[in-house]
């Protein structure tokens, strides 16, 4: 008569976050590994772990009880065996159901040595739950070494510069400052905003220049400030900084910016930062300019004008 053999069913699941690290990532270098794992069936009293890792590091048959530590809630000792190259175990004493994180460390005394080239290396690990044969988790993790899991993200950023002139405390932008009929009584202004912008760490400089003076173009002008005032009943015209700002980024600008100053008719520094700006769209950090003008009784009848021109300069 013959008796069938019915083989136990072995159930098996997946160990979830195993996770290797190692005490030194270079090549052909010494170093602790320590390898954890979360467990998908309760590990109970009498459980063996089985560990296998990539052969290319060597030092595993040298390895004994006494270099290998398993810890866990509830784990209260291990015992380890069958150190091969790649390969041990660990028989698990518990004083109740492991469920939560696992941890194996093989310390660097003599430790495992590393690989000698770069790359992502395996690391198995099979657990026996209660030692029967019948109920096996399996989960496996990567051994990094030097930088092959890594990936080196560049990015070059361009220097940048911008400016815009545009009404007094608008968005819109302009190219005219009309003076109007000029007086005896009073002192006329045209005002306007300059605005800069620049990612270059050391800010950035706008320089003036005119075609020439204010004149009517038959070789009679509007005489150029000379005391840093514009007064009126006189004949004067001048430009100045009115505003550095909110944040009084424009400061420190020099002449323009403390007095009523003659346009000049060569490329002259107006105005400067020293830091990364956006006075674009930050309408507060425009600096504000103001033209102004005066007449005497000889000054001649006529239309005036001058072109004046900025530009503007990384620093």
């Amino acid at each position: 008569m013959l008796f069938p053999f019915f083989p136990s069913k072995v159930l098996s699941a997946s160990l979830t976050t195993v996770a290797v690290a190692l005490g030194n990532e270079n090549t052909g270098q010494v170093t602790s590994m320590t390898i954890t794992f979360t467990p998908n069936t309760a590990i109970t009293n009498g459980s063996i772990i089985e560990v296998t890792y990539d052969d290319d590091f060597t030092g595993g048959a040298a390895l004994s009880d006494a270099d290998i530590a398993v810890t866990g809630v509830n784990i209260t000792s291990s015992v380890e065996s069958g150190f091969a190259a790649g390969f041990f175990r660990s028989t698990l004493t518990t004083g109740g159901d492991v469920t939560t994180t696992v941890s194996i460390a093989i310390d660097n005394s003599p430790g495992l040595t590393t690989p000698g080239s770069a790359g992502n290396y395996n690391v198995g690990v099979a657990v026996d739950i209660g030692g029967a044969g019948t109920t096996f988790d399996y989960g496996a993790g990567l051994a990094y070494v030097e930088n092959d899991n890594d990936v080196t993200v560049t990015a070059t950023v361009p220097s940048t510069i911008d400016m815009e002139i545009y009404e007094q405390n608008s968005a819109t932008k302009t190219n005219a400052c009309a003076l109007g009929v000029l007086s005896l009584a009073v002192v006329k202004t045209c005002v306007y905003d300059i605005g800069g912008a620049t990612n270059a760490s050391a800010g950035m400089t706008v320089k003036i220049d005119a075609d020439d003076a204010l004149n009517d173009g038959s070789g009679n002008t509007i005489d150029d400030v000379a005391d840093g005032t514009v007064s009126a009943g006189s004949e004067e015209y001048g430009v100045m900084i009115t505003d550095d700002g909110a944040t009084d980024q424009w400061a420190g600008s020099g002449t323009f910016e403390a007095s009523d100053t003659a346009v000049p008719t060569s490329e002259t520094t107006f105005a400067s930062t020293s830091a990364v700006i956006d006075a674009i769209n930050n309408i507060g950090d425009r600096m504000e300019v103001s033209h102004d003008a005066a007449m005497a009784t000889n000054t001649v009848i006529g239309n005036y004008d001058q072109l004046v021109t900025y530009t503007a300069y990384t620093n």
